[in-house]
Protein backbone atom coordinates (compact mmCIF):
# COMPACT_ATOMS: atom_id res chain seq x y z
CA UNK A 1 0.00 0.00 0.00
CA UNK A 2 1.32 3.30 -0.85
CA UNK A 3 1.68 6.24 1.05
CA UNK A 4 0.60 9.47 -0.20
CA UNK A 5 3.44 11.63 0.69
CA UNK A 6 1.56 15.36 -0.28
CA UNK A 7 -1.67 14.43 1.71
CA UNK A 8 0.74 13.02 4.94
CA UNK A 9 2.78 16.21 4.98
CA UNK A 10 -0.38 18.64 4.70
CA UNK A 11 -1.85 16.39 7.88
CA UNK A 12 1.47 17.05 9.52
CA UNK A 13 1.46 20.48 8.93
CA UNK A 14 -1.93 21.30 10.27
CA UNK A 15 -1.82 18.98 13.41
CA UNK A 16 1.40 21.48 14.08
CA UNK A 17 -0.36 24.95 13.38
CA UNK A 18 -3.42 23.83 15.42
CA UNK A 19 -0.68 22.85 18.13
CA UNK A 20 0.71 26.47 17.38
CA UNK A 21 -2.73 28.13 17.66
CA UNK A 22 -3.78 26.11 20.86
CA UNK A 23 -0.25 27.22 22.62
CA UNK A 24 -0.23 31.30 21.66
CA UNK A 25 -4.09 30.83 23.22
CA UNK A 26 -3.03 29.87 26.11
CA UNK A 27 0.08 32.00 26.46
CA UNK A 28 -2.65 34.60 26.02
CA UNK A 29 -5.16 33.91 28.43
CA UNK A 30 -2.24 33.06 31.01
CA UNK A 31 -1.10 36.70 30.29
CA UNK A 32 -4.72 38.09 30.60
CA UNK A 33 -4.89 35.98 33.85
CA UNK A 34 -2.02 37.34 35.00
CA UNK A 35 -2.87 41.11 34.49
CA UNK A 36 -5.65 40.79 36.06
CA UNK A 37 -4.36 39.20 38.88
CA UNK A 38 -1.90 41.93 39.50
CA UNK A 39 -4.96 44.37 39.06
CA UNK A 40 -6.18 42.53 41.95
CA UNK A 41 -2.73 41.98 44.17
CA UNK A 42 -2.77 46.09 43.45
CA UNK A 43 -5.78 46.46 45.07
CA UNK A 44 -4.55 45.32 48.84
CA UNK A 45 -2.63 47.44 51.53
CA UNK A 46 0.68 46.66 49.92
CA UNK A 47 0.93 47.92 46.73
CA UNK A 48 -0.45 51.38 45.05
CA UNK A 49 -3.32 51.43 42.57
CA UNK A 50 -1.88 53.68 39.29
CA UNK A 51 -4.24 55.96 37.83
CA UNK A 52 -4.44 53.37 34.50
CA UNK A 53 -5.38 50.82 36.67
CA UNK A 54 -7.93 53.14 38.74
CA UNK A 55 -9.12 54.62 35.05
CA UNK A 56 -10.12 50.84 34.09
CA UNK A 57 -12.04 49.42 37.03
CA UNK A 58 -15.16 50.18 37.02
CA UNK A 59 -17.18 52.39 39.64
CA UNK A 60 -19.19 50.88 42.86
CA UNK A 61 -22.83 51.38 42.10
CA UNK A 62 -25.16 53.83 43.91
CA UNK A 63 -26.68 50.30 45.07
CA UNK A 64 -23.64 49.61 46.55
CA UNK A 65 -22.63 52.54 48.09
CA UNK A 66 -26.20 52.66 49.36
CA UNK A 67 -25.88 49.38 51.12
CA UNK A 68 -22.72 50.56 52.55
CA UNK A 69 -22.88 53.84 54.02
CA UNK A 70 -23.97 53.16 57.60
CA UNK A 71 -27.01 54.36 60.36
CA UNK A 72 -24.87 55.18 62.81
CA UNK A 73 -21.23 55.77 63.55
CA UNK A 74 -20.31 55.69 66.85
CA UNK A 75 -22.50 58.14 69.00
CA UNK A 76 -23.64 59.47 65.46
CA UNK A 77 -26.85 58.40 63.78
CA UNK A 78 -27.37 59.61 59.94
CA UNK A 79 -29.55 62.21 59.01
CA UNK A 80 -29.68 62.45 55.74
CA UNK A 81 -28.13 60.90 52.65
CA UNK A 82 -27.32 62.04 48.59
CA UNK A 83 -26.65 59.58 46.13
CA UNK A 84 -25.79 60.18 43.12
CA UNK A 85 -25.27 63.62 42.62
CA UNK A 86 -21.78 63.13 40.82
CA UNK A 87 -23.13 61.30 38.06
CA UNK A 88 -23.22 63.64 35.19
CA UNK A 89 -19.28 63.82 35.38
CA UNK A 90 -18.93 60.19 35.68
CA UNK A 91 -18.15 59.56 39.39
CA UNK A 92 -19.79 57.27 41.96
CA UNK A 93 -19.92 59.27 45.42
CA UNK A 94 -21.47 59.65 48.35
CA UNK A 95 -22.62 62.18 51.20
CA UNK A 96 -24.04 61.46 54.41
CA UNK A 97 -24.74 63.89 57.44
CA UNK A 98 -24.62 62.63 60.90
CA UNK A 99 -25.70 64.21 63.66
CA UNK A 100 -24.53 63.38 67.73
CA UNK A 101 -27.58 61.91 69.80
CA UNK A 102 -26.63 63.45 72.81
CA UNK A 103 -25.86 66.93 71.05
CA UNK A 104 -27.40 67.23 67.95
CA UNK A 105 -25.95 70.99 67.44
CA UNK A 106 -22.52 68.12 66.60
CA UNK A 107 -22.83 66.97 63.29
CA UNK A 108 -20.17 65.48 61.15
CA UNK A 109 -20.55 65.88 57.10
CA UNK A 110 -18.87 62.42 55.63
CA UNK A 111 -18.18 62.17 51.57
CA UNK A 112 -16.94 59.07 50.08
CA UNK A 113 -15.53 59.37 46.07
CA UNK A 114 -15.00 56.23 44.38
CA UNK A 115 -11.65 57.04 42.40
CA UNK A 116 -12.22 54.24 39.92
CA UNK A 117 -12.82 55.65 36.17
CA UNK A 118 -11.11 57.99 33.87
CA UNK A 119 -12.84 60.83 35.58
CA UNK A 120 -12.30 60.14 38.84
CA UNK A 121 -9.26 58.79 38.90
CA UNK A 122 -7.54 62.13 37.22
CA UNK A 123 -9.23 63.99 40.19
CA UNK A 124 -7.65 61.13 42.87
CA UNK A 125 -4.34 61.36 41.39
CA UNK A 126 -4.62 65.41 42.27
CA UNK A 127 -5.36 64.76 45.94
CA UNK A 128 -2.43 62.63 45.70
CA UNK A 129 -0.15 65.12 44.64
CA UNK A 130 -1.50 67.67 47.49
CA UNK A 131 -1.20 64.68 50.03
CA UNK A 132 2.18 64.03 49.47
CA UNK A 133 3.44 67.75 50.13
CA UNK A 134 4.61 68.05 53.33
CA UNK A 135 2.79 71.32 54.70
CA UNK A 136 1.77 73.59 57.95
CA UNK A 137 -0.24 76.46 58.21
CA UNK A 138 -0.83 78.13 61.56
CA UNK A 139 -3.18 80.81 62.14
CA UNK A 140 -4.71 82.93 65.12
CA UNK A 141 -7.61 80.51 66.39
CA UNK A 142 -6.93 77.96 63.20
CA UNK A 143 -4.22 75.78 61.83
CA UNK A 144 -3.97 72.47 58.91
CA UNK A 145 -1.58 70.47 58.14
CA UNK A 146 -0.62 67.70 55.74
CA UNK A 147 1.03 64.40 57.50
CA UNK A 148 1.35 60.76 58.01
CA UNK A 149 -0.71 58.99 60.63
CA UNK A 150 -1.68 55.24 61.34
CA UNK A 151 -0.24 54.73 57.75
CA UNK A 152 -2.24 57.18 55.91
CA UNK A 153 -1.19 60.73 54.27
CA UNK A 154 -3.71 63.10 55.66
CA UNK A 155 -5.02 66.42 55.40
CA UNK A 156 -6.07 68.10 58.97
CA UNK A 157 -7.74 71.48 59.55
CA UNK A 158 -9.18 73.16 62.36
CA UNK A 159 -10.62 76.21 63.10
CA UNK A 160 -11.87 76.74 66.61
CA UNK A 161 -13.16 80.45 66.36
CA UNK A 162 -15.85 78.44 63.79
CA UNK A 163 -16.08 75.03 65.08
CA UNK A 164 -14.65 73.40 62.25
CA UNK A 165 -12.65 70.85 61.71
CA UNK A 166 -12.09 69.02 58.61
CA UNK A 167 -9.81 65.70 57.62
CA UNK A 168 -8.98 64.29 54.40
CA UNK A 169 -7.35 60.96 53.46
CA UNK A 170 -7.10 58.04 50.70
CA UNK A 171 -8.43 54.86 51.61
CA UNK A 172 -6.95 51.74 49.37
CA UNK A 173 -5.42 54.03 47.00
CA UNK A 174 -9.18 54.56 45.53
CA UNK A 175 -11.29 56.10 48.15
CA UNK A 176 -11.73 60.06 49.27
CA UNK A 177 -12.63 60.03 52.43
CA UNK A 178 -13.76 63.55 53.82
CA UNK A 179 -15.11 64.50 56.80
CA UNK A 180 -16.02 67.95 57.86
CA UNK A 181 -16.91 68.68 61.53
CA UNK A 182 -19.44 71.22 62.99
CA UNK A 183 -18.79 72.22 66.69
CA UNK A 184 -16.56 69.33 66.68
CA UNK A 185 -12.95 69.89 67.85
CA UNK A 186 -10.11 67.94 66.12
CA UNK A 187 -9.70 64.78 68.17
CA UNK A 188 -13.60 64.34 68.06
CA UNK A 189 -13.76 64.04 64.65
CA UNK A 190 -11.03 60.95 64.53
CA UNK A 191 -12.94 59.55 67.20
CA UNK A 192 -15.73 59.13 64.35
CA UNK A 193 -13.08 58.30 61.56
CA UNK A 194 -11.68 55.48 63.59
CA UNK A 195 -15.34 54.01 63.44
CA UNK A 196 -15.39 53.71 59.43
CA UNK A 197 -14.85 49.85 58.44
CA UNK A 198 -14.44 50.51 54.73
CA UNK A 199 -13.87 46.61 53.96
CA UNK A 200 -17.19 46.11 52.17
CA UNK A 201 -16.82 48.83 49.42
CA UNK A 202 -13.91 46.81 47.75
Amino acid sequence: MMIDKPKCKRRIFRIQALIALLLILGISCQNNESSQKAIVEKSGKTTQLSTQDLASIIPITREQLKNWIPNQIGEYKIIKTVIGYKESVDMSAIKGTYSNQSDPSKQVVMEILDGAGPVASVLLSGSIQKLNLDFEELKEGAYSRIYKRKGHRVWESENTKEEISELEFIYESRFLVSLKGHHLRNEELWSFADYLDFRTLK
